[in-house]
C-alpha cells in the first residue's frame, strides 16, 4: 500500500515504517539532530507520534518535567515530510475538518522543536521558564515551540525533504530526483507513490553469524540501519554479508536500547527497533 492510498483514511500513523526510515536518513545527513525523548516522563502513545526532537529541546523539556513532577501527555511531536504531505492533502481536499496545514518542509513540527500537549494551560508556566512559547490560545491551543536560536538548528524541515529525496533515489536509481531539500511536484509525486512501510526488502529469516555467512539485501538493510542509528555508533562497512563486524554492531545496538536481548541475532524484535519491521 502506498501513501496516496491512505490519504482518505486520516491516520498518519499508517506510514510509521516510512517515517522511521526518513528519521534515520535525517540523522545520517545531520548526525544526532533528532534524539528520542520517550525515556522521559511522557506519554507518547500512538504510531502517529514520533518521539524525537532536537537535543537542546529535550534537555529543556526534561527540566520542565522534573519541576512539575507529573507526566506530560504528548499528542504530536516531530512530524516527517510524509506525515505533513498527508495532512496537506487532507486539508486541500477538505477532509476531517482540518482548517490549516503547512506545505511539506515548512511546518513547525518538522523542525524537531514543536509539541502539542494535553493540559497546555497547566504546563505553560513550566514551559515558559525554559524557552518554550505557546503559539496561541485561539489558533493552535495545545501547541508549543522551543525557541533558543543559539542551541538549535532551523533547517530540519528542509533536511527532512532532502532525506526523503535521498531515500527515494537509493531505491529508484532509474528515477532519480534532485536532493535539494525543496518540496515541489517531483517530490510530491514520489511521496504519493512511496510504500507506507518503507523501502525495505522482505525479511523472511533471522540474521546471525554462521557458516556459510548469510548475505543478501536484508543484511545490507540491517547494516545501513545500524550505521544510521541515533543511539549507538558502530564501526561497520555495508557489504551485504553478515560477518563478525556486523554481529558485533548488532550486539552494540541491542545493548544500547536497554530492552533487547544482547545475542547478536537480528530477529523481529531487533528489526522493529531498527525501524525495519512494523
Amino acid at each position: 500500500m502506498n501513501v496516496r492510498d491512505v490519504i482518505a483514511r486520516g491516520e498518519t500513523g499508517l506510514v510509521r515504517g516510512l517515517n522511521l526510515q526518513i528519521i534515520a536518513v535525517v540523522n545520517a545527513i545531520a548526525p544526532n539532530s533528532l534524539v528520542r525523548f520517550d525515556d522521559l516522563r511522557v506519554n507518547v502513545e500512538g504510531n502517529q507520534i514520533n518521539p524525537f526532537m532536537q537535543a537542546s529541546a529535550r534537555m529543556s523539556l526534561q527540566i520542565a518535567l522534573r519541576e512539575r513532577g507529573t507526566t506530560l501527555v504528548v499528542n504530536s511531536a516531530y512530524r516527517t515530510v510524509v506525515q505533513q504531505y498527508l495532512l496537506r492533502q487532507q486539508f486541500e481536499r477538505g477532509l476531517f475538518g482540518i482548517t490549516a496545514a503547512a506545505v511539506p518542509g515548512s511546518s513547525n513540527h518538522e523542525s524537531g522543536l514543536a509539541l502539542d500537549v494535553e493540559d497546555p494551560d497547566g504546563w505553560q508556566p513550566y514551559f515558559q521558564q525554559h524557552n518554550w512559547i505557546r503559539l496561541g490560545r485561539d489558533f493552535d491551543f495545545p501547541h508549543y515551540d522551543y525557541v533558543f536560536p543559539a542551541a538549535t538548528r532551523r533547517d530540519l524541515g528542509r533536511i527532512g525533504v532532502r532525506a526523503f529525496q535521498r531515500l527515494w533515489n537509493q531505491f529508484h536509481p532509474g528515477d532519480r530526483i534532485p536532493e535539494d531539500g525543496v518540496y515541489g511536484p517531483q517530490t510530491a509525486t514520489r511521496l504519493a507513490n512511496s510504500p507506507i512501510n518503507g523501502f525495505l526488502p522482505a525479511f523472511r529469516r533471522s540474521l546471525q553469524l554462521q557458516e556459510p555467512r548469510l548475505q543478501g539485501d536484508d543484511v545490507t538493510a540491517v547494516q545501513r540501519a545500524l550505521l544510521q542509528s541515533s543511539i549507538v555508533r558502530v564501526n561497520l562497512n555495508v557489504t551485504g554479508v553478515f560477518d563478525m563486524a556486523t554481529e558485533r554492531a548488532v550486539r552494540q545496538f541491542q545493548q544500547a536500547t536497554g530492552r533487547l536481548a544482547v545475542d547478536g541475532v537480528v530477529g523481529p524484535t531487533t528489526l522493529r527497533e531498527l525501524g525495519l519491521l512494523r
